[in-house]
């Protein structure tokens, strides 16, 4: 019987500026994700019209750079990021 170990996992907290409407997501660190899938995802549940862009820490975050980019890791607390 094997015991497998939980991976880390990255707790983003996603707020539509509108209208204060929040999201949470979690995403395994190893899988090392880009924003173009958190945008995608974003897209099909929480804001399905239309183009947004995404803030972190009053930075425009970009699809093409992978969250370590950004220092996005599972060891930070509270990471929100801004959905305009």
């Amino acid at each position: 019987m094997a015991t497998g170990t939980s991976s880390r996992q990255i707790i983003l907290r996603i707020v539509r500026k509108s209208d204060g409407k929040t999201m949470t997501m979690n995403i395994p660190e190893h899988d090392n994700r880009k924003v173009k899938y958190i945008k995608s995802q974003l897209k099909h549940l929480f804001h399905p019209h239309g183009k947004f862009c995404l803030y972190y820490k009053g930075r425009h975050i970009k699809s093409r750079h992978r969250l370590s980019y950004y220092g996005i890791t599972s060891q930070q607390s509270n990471i929100e990021i801004v959905l305009v």
